[in-house]
């Protein structure tokens, strides 16, 4: 009967041995999850505000070389202005001149524009990336315990 009963209290302690194991390897990988979603959302931050620090950069730009263009319309826009004549010949190589300098200074404003929105989103794309993991490790966080809803 003692050996009957050893055998139990083996068993048992087994399996609690067992269970608390189990336990502390689950806890331990709910940890190493938690610490992976902590190292890319933090990774995920620093793009984002690099992101973003990058476009109020190429936004500014491209304000002030819209400010520029519209300066150089007003110049070209003052030399057209004698009714029913034109651009008085004594002053047709200086308007050809900023007339051209305007037309160059539109077509680099519509590249930079087009890059500025591509590069708005990828950066929408990189802060929507960040949100999806911060969500997750919420998501962690509560099924773990360790914060409520």
């Amino acid at each position: 009967m003692r050996a009957g009963l050893a055998s139990v209290v083996a068993m048992v302690a087994g399996g609690l041995l067992f269970l608390s194991i189990d336990r502390i390897l689950e806890q331990q990988r709910t940890e190493d999850h938690i610490n992976s979603l902590r190292e890319e959302i933090y990774r995920g931050r620093v793009a984002s505000d690099r992101c973003r620090g990058s476009l109020q950069t190429s936004q500014a730009a491209l304000l002030e070389l819209g400010v520029a263009i519209d300066s150089l319309k007003r110049v070209v826009d003052d030399y057209e202005t004698v009714p029913g004549r034109g651009v008085p010949a004594q002053n047709y190589d200086a308007y050809m001149s900023v007339f051209d300098e305007y037309n160059d200074s539109v077509g680099v404003w519509d590249g930079r524009e087009k890059r500025l929105r591509t590069a708005e989103r990828a950066c929408r794309a990189t802060i929507e990336a960040h949100n999806v993991l911060t969500d997750s490790l919420q998501a962690v966080l509560v099924a773990a315990g360790i914060l409520s809803e």
